[in-house]
């Protein structure tokens, strides 16, 4: 603990490895012509995943991130739709994420007052993929 003045500061305890790897899963939307964006940023980056794209783009936002979370322990190819699908149609899939990362998202959530979503789509704008203005904003104001 450390004082300054009458400021009382408490020193956070550093969290051990295991706690920090401690992977949380949730649902990711996305528009179908973002997986298919993705799809594309993957073929020129090798050992990449939907996952650890999402993850470039959060750092991109400049949110710390480990290095082993920016490299796909198997890569997996990310689905690509068609013509017949509509690109606003919106895709959901599972991602796990280390909780230090999660605390990231929520906290740059919370501060720009935009949905987790959309903390996922401004870091896939920031990698250079091309996000469409319906995307960029949220259809339900946040309070």
């Amino acid at each position: 603990m450390l004082q300054i003045g009458n400021l009382i500061l408490a020193s956070v305890p550093k969290r051990s490895s295991k706690a920090r790897r401690e992977l949380l899963r949730s649902y990711v939307r996305l528009s179908a012509y973002l997986w298919n964006e993705m799809h594309e940023y993957s073929e020129t980056h090798p050992q990449t995943s939907a996952k650890t794209v999402l993850v470039a783009g959060l750092q991109k936002l400049g949110m710390q991130v480990d290095d082993e979370d920016l490299v796909a322990r198997r890569a997996r190819p990310i689905q690509q739709y068609g013509d017949d699908t509509d690109p606003m149609q919106q895709v959901a899939t599972t991602i796990q994420l280390p909780r230090y990362l999660w605390k990231q998202i929520e906290d740059y959530a919370a501060q720009a007052r935009i949905s987790k979503r959309h903390v996922f789509v401004r870091g896939l704008k920031e990698l250079g993929l091309h996000v469409r203005d319906e995307d960029e904003s949220s259809r339900s104001p946040l309070i």
